[in-house]
């Protein structure tokens, strides 16, 4: 019975669902770039050496890490039926002792020293001598196959096929499995291609230009359209990555992928570059303006994510300035006249869409609390609210006198009366947002809201049918 032999638990990717490594390289990477490039000479001494280094300056938040709780539960019944739990783990012994501080649950945890990587043949070596009676041994990548080899039970937490399958052809028994979730959904996810109907701002200038008609224009905004998709997915991974132990304290977003632990960070550190640069070529291809113009967009948001997010009111600010250039990025690459009633409008438009979906969450805080990654107060709610509805109510007066001012003289419309409808049809749908926002029923970005709310695309149809109207006839 392997149920009578102590359990050994390995921590990265098994216990926990992430690595601590490469959580403290990335916490150190985005918090404190030249403290990271400072441990790089460590790595002459050997792999364990560095990971002490890089250990004594990560300020690695081990309580909100991601666990596998299916394995956590089988752990915790096996200690009440008295079997010895014992944690080893090629992280550091700093990380090992945090750990077993955090859970109460081993009767021992060790980890690799300075001098001394506790990994594959090494980890295989040391539990022969220290538990020559026999053990098992929970874990979950190729490193493990040397250890289960000579293990007299094997559980498989979160391996791979390809190892699993290994693990299958060796003699010892497999205890239990305990398997990974998500795969290419979680990916979908975490690259939010849902936001990507935010870029469909991208052909109002389209519209409003009068060049609908004009099919040349159409593969410029195409190129321009993926650009800035692949550009922004680059950036909401390492938005999430900046965020990651905010996120994870956080009561919706610890859900995320990679704050749950159902991402790996290490590819999501490879993937975001690698998108933001694919993003670039294609407005370079779009158009030199249109490569400009993303450039910007990723200088603010990139800005906002490593530190001005946490300015409260600049926040909302600068979210108002991303959907404004996401208008001069679909401009450019048609080579669309500038309509700078279009830019205005925007700009109070979406800080007051901005304001909402933050009065949700500092209207949600408990009192006397910060809102963490924010710097927002739960006293602040007054404020988002009357700065959000009166921005609101700002930009449908510019939209008014747009139309009045600028589009009925202008002679481009057939029949401007019908462009009326599209102060109260914008109007209706704020007013509506900033009562769910009110009420806490606002559970999403309000852009992202309106695609899935039957409400907001019947107010949407409408609008549409009368710009047709007003250009048709």
């Amino acid at each position: 019975m392997t149920r009578a032999l102590p359990l050994i638990v390995d921590l990265d990717g098994t216990l926990f669902l992430t690595d601590t490594l490469v959580e403290s390289l990335a916490e150190r990477l985005f918090r404190a770039p030249i403290g990271l490039l400072a441990t790089l000479p460590s790595l002459m001494q050997g792999r364990a050496a560095f990971k002490a280094r890089v250990d004594t300056i990560s300020a690695l938040d081990i309580e909100v890490l991601p666990v596998r709780e299916d394995l956590m539960g089988y752990l915790e019944a096996e200690k009440k039926n008295g079997r010895a739990i014992h944690l080893v783990t090629a992280a550091n012994q700093a990380i090992a002792d945090a750990v077993a501080e955090r859970f109460g649950l081993f009767d021992s945890a060790t980890g690799s020293s300075d001098t001394h990587n506790l990994k594959g043949v090494n980890k295989q070596a040391w539990l022969r001598q220290q538990f020559p009676d026999g053990y098992v041994y929970a874990g979950d990548s190729a490193a493990d196959l040397s250890v289960w080899k000579d293990a007299d039970g094997i559980i498989l937490a979160g391996a791979s096929a390809s190892t699993t399958r290994l693990a299958e052809m060796l003699d010892a028994p497999i205890e239990a499995r305990f398997e990974n979730s998500g795969g290419a959904r979680i990916w979908l996810k975490a690259l939010r291609l849902h936001q990507w109907a935010k870029n469909l701002l991208l052909i109002a200038p389209l519209l409003l230009s009068g060049l609908y008609a004009d099919l040349t224009v159409l593969p410029n905004l195409a190129l321009a359209f993926f650009g800035l998709g692949l550009a922004a997915s680059g950036t909401y991974l390492l938005n999430d990555l900046v965020d990651l132990s905010a996120d994870r304290r956080h009561r919706s977003k610890r859900l995320r992928p990679f704050a749950s632990g159902k991402a790996s960070l290490g590819l999501g550190m490879l993937a975001a570059p690698a998108l933001i640069l694919a993003g670039m070529l294609l407005a370079l291809f779009a158009s030199p303006l249109a490569a400009m113009a993303l450039a910007c967009y990723l200088v603010v948001t990139l800005s906002y994510s490593f530190s001005l997010k946490r300015k409260p009111l600049l926040d909302v600010v600068l979210l108002a300035v991303l959907f404004t250039l996401r208008l001069v990025i679909g401009a450019v690459a048609i080579g669309a006249e500038t309509s700078y009633w279009l830019f205005t409008f925007s700009m109070f438009f979406f800080l007051s869409l901005s304001l909402a979906k933050r009065h949700v969450e500092v209207a949600a805080a408990e009192p006397g609390s910060v809102i963490r990654g924010r710097g927002y107060r739960p006293e602040d709610a007054p404020l988002t609210l009357s700065l959000g509805i009166s921005s609101a109510m700002a930009a449908i007066v510019i939209l008014c006198l747009y139309v009045i001012e600028d589009a009925f003289p202008d002679g481009r419309y057939g029949a401007p009366e019908f462009l009326m409808v599209a102060p109260a049809m914008i109007g209706i749908w704020t007013l509506r947002i900033w009562l769910l926002a009110h009420r806490g029923e606002l559970d999403d970005d309000p852009v992202s809201f309106a695609v899935k709310d039957r409400i907001s695309l019947g107010l949407g149809v409408i609008l549409v049918a009368m710009f047709l109207a007003a250009s048709v006839l």
